[in-house]
């Protein structure tokens, strides 16, 4: 994915899903009772850079929840032309806000 893939214009665009897994919502809120934390899957649990873009940071030393992601790539073979789209299986970690703190703005020399 391109680095322009996780800019978000405005933390509310960090707070918004295109698509929702009902496995990882699941997955998501079984860890967090575990850990004792009331926070919800898909409103206080996001990625570290969607933190980072809604003005927060991840504290030091924490561990995020491992979720499965199904990334799509679209490949032409160079001899038909023809499009092919690979599923590959990656791993992405997710934070809760009990995990967060605010962001210190940053200084710009």
């Amino acid at each position: 994915m391109a680095p322009s893939a996780y800019r978000f214009e405005t933390p509310q665009d960090a707070r918004t899903f295109d698509t929702f897994s009902v496995a990882n919502a699941v997955a998501v809120k079984t860890a967090l009772a575990e850990r004792g934390c009331p926070c919800e899957p898909y409103a206080d649990v996001f990625t570290f850079r969607r933190w980072i873009a809604q003005g927060r940071a991840v504290r030091k030393g924490e561990h995020g929840i491992r979720l499965p992601v199904v990334v799509e790539r679209v490949n032409e073979d160079k001899d038909t032309g023809e499009q092919h789209t690979l599923r590959l299986l990656r791993s992405s970690f997710v934070f809760c806000r009990c995990q967060t703190d605010e962001a210190a703005p940053r200084r710009r020399s």
